[in-house]
């Protein structure tokens, strides 16, 4: 876990089952919060923005906006990072014994020892979060303007 990530859990009632998320604590000044440094990349633009009313709907009960800003699954994002952006490192290098198609997120079966191929080390710690996040099927976004709360 990373601190200023929020793991959660949407229940979708209408189609009986749990939609586990996990989203930055977004800052005053930045909606990105911790994944700031995955913002402008190629793992970046598979993170979708969500607005913070369709977030405190769907945590109260009612997902159905905040499903429909989501869109594709989250084990189809990696799906559009091209191959060497999302196989680990090792893989690639041909310096892993346990290489295998295993090694990319989305493959439902990502290894422990997974390295996002990223040169900045934080970059490279926010895209393993990410990448296990999808492989796992949590959706992953950012969160845009005010939410609400009930009193």
């Amino acid at each position: 876990m990373i601190d200023g990530m929020r793991y959660a859990m949407i229940k979708d009632s209408e189609r009986f089952r749990t939609v586990p998320v996990l989203y930055p604590t977004p800052l005053p000044d930045n909606p990105w919060g911790v994944l700031l440094p995955l913002r402008d990349t190629v793992w970046g633009a598979q993170i979708p923005t969500v607005t913070g009313d369709a977030l405190s709907h769907a945590l109260h009960g009612n997902p159905k906006a905040l499903l429909e800003m989501l869109g594709r699954a989250p084990r189809g994002r990696p799906l559009r990072l091209a191959m060497e952006d999302r196989r680990c490192i090792e893989a690639q290098q041909e310096s892993c014994a346990l290489a295998g198609s295993h090694c990319v997120p989305g493959s439902g079966k990502l290894p422990d020892c997974y390295l996002a191929p990223c040169e900045d080390r934080t970059v490279r710690l926010l895209a393993i979060t990410v990448g296990r996040a999808w492989d796992e099927g949590r959706a992953v976004f950012v969160v845009e303007g005010p939410e609400f709360t009930v009193r």
